[in-house]
């Protein structure tokens, strides 16, 4: 009776052309009230609606517009607003990136991965360019990781968790505490990475991960809101440390590199936090990027299928080759067959992606073709400096790197 009066007071009114629009409404973009009950449609519209005034400064009669169209239904801000717009935890500068609902990082150093990880945990799409020129710049990996997970999750009283992640060590011995919060499951998932390159180290590292802080299944995440769900936070420290110790006196791989960055995925998916919505460009050249998932699902000799566990994480992201000259016809013949029957094998001509983020510079014909045939020649950056002197050599990079493809997914 009480959960029927509950669902009374809590309906929406969607079109019947939509049956699935209440259950996705109530999943994904109604939040807790203080009073414990779930936000109805004119509640969403009010909050989001209340932030994007606060943002972009709009006018009354400017807000009066984007009220109309969204309580219609006409139009509606992003995913990402839909949820975190208007909030106080969206009013935090740590927590801006949360209000995006696509992003793209170059793979350099182990911050990356930690930022990724912590874009994730904000509810952010995430894409990584894993290319040689980026990947190349990561120290190889020097230290064998042998893990022990110590604690319970949710064994300390909430008064006494550690909010941010503390490491110690003591000679060839590292403890991590795990933090109660996103930034202390960031930190700990990067520092895990940092000691398989720490040079203060001597021999195998003994790494106690201590996760006693971590708040338990069905806690209230406070601010962003949804519920806590660790039940893959454990095992993401084994899982790391068996991809790193595989590269051990060597650099590590494009695959392994996409690995470490999905086993944070699946951790983060299982935490509540979104559905997965990444995205992986590797070099077209990279054979391992470009196979990486094929046969991912295999059969038994009496029929049964099953996933390879050690690839099991790549289901998180799509994949896409990123060609720096123009595919050929073949090529992409070959890219959309695979796509048709597996659903992987993107491709992606990184000159046209550039031209088209670059269309301010690129305003005719001419100056566009001119363009792609210096890009193809690797000479687009003396191109823009020549035409466009003016342009800083900072500036130069940002726009040679906007290739980057957004991992729009549904939130």
């Amino acid at each position: 009776m009480v959960r029927e009066l509950e669902r009374q007071r809590q309906g929406a009114t969607f079109p019947e052309s939509a049956p699935a629009a209440n259950p996705v409404f109530f999943r994904t973009y109604s939040r807790r009230t203080d009073a414990g009950l779930r936000e109805t449609w004119d509640q969403v519209c009010d909050r989001t609606l209340r932030g994007l005034v606060e943002l972009g400064k709009l006018t009354r009669e400017e807000a009066a517009i984007l009220d109309k169209m969204q309580r219609n239904m006409k139009s509606l801000p992003s995913g990402r607003w839909m949820w975190v717009g208007g909030t106080n935890w969206l009013t935090k500068p740590k927590n801006f990136s949360g209000a995006y609902n696509c992003t793209s990082t170059n793979l350099i150093d182990w911050s990356a991965f930690g930022l990724m990880m912590d874009l994730a945990m904000m509810g952010c799409g995430t894409g990584a360019i894993i290319e040689p020129q980026y990947i190349n710049q990561l120290p190889p990996i020097r230290n064998r990781l042998n893990i022990t997970i110590k604690g319970e999750i949710g064994s300390t009283p909430q008064e006494q968790r550690r909010e941010f992640t503390q490491t110690h060590i003591e000679a060839n011995t590292a403890t991590i505490h795990v933090g109660d919060s996103r930034e202390g499951w960031v930190k700990s998932y990067q520092t895990l990475l940092e000691l398989s390159t720490d040079e203060r180290f001597t021999g195998d590292v003994q790494v106690i991960v201590d996760i006693s802080d971590v708040r338990q299944s069905g806690e209230t995440l406070k601010g962003f809101g949804g519920m806590a769900n660790p039940v893959k936070l454990p095992g993401l420290y084994q899982r790391c440390a068996s991809i790193l110790n595989k590269a051990i006196g060597r650099q590590l791989n494009s695959v392994e590199c996409c690995l470490l960055i999905d086993e944070a995925a699946v951790t983060i998916v299982a935490g509540n936090i979104r559905r997965s919505a990444g995205m992986r460009q590797f070099l077209s050249e990279d054979e391992q990027g470009a196979t990486a998932k094929d046969n991912l699902w295999q059969q038994d000799a009496e029929g049964n299928w099953r996933i390879d566990p050690e690839r099991d994480s790549l289901r998180m992201a799509n994949h896409t080759r990123v060609f720096h000259r123009k595919p050929t016809l073949e090529e992409s013949i070959a890219a959309v067959r695979k796509q048709y029957y597996s659903g992987e094998g993107a491709i992606q001509w990184a000159g046209e992606a550039v031209a088209r983020a670059n269309a301010d510079l690129l305003n005719t014909p001419e100056r566009k073709r001119d363009f792609l045939q210096a890009y193809e020649q690797g000479k687009v950056g003396q191109w823009i400096k020549k035409y466009y002197p003016e342009v800083g050599t900072d500036e130069v990079e940002h726009r040679l790197g906007r290739y980057g493809l957004n991992p729009c997914g549904i939130l």
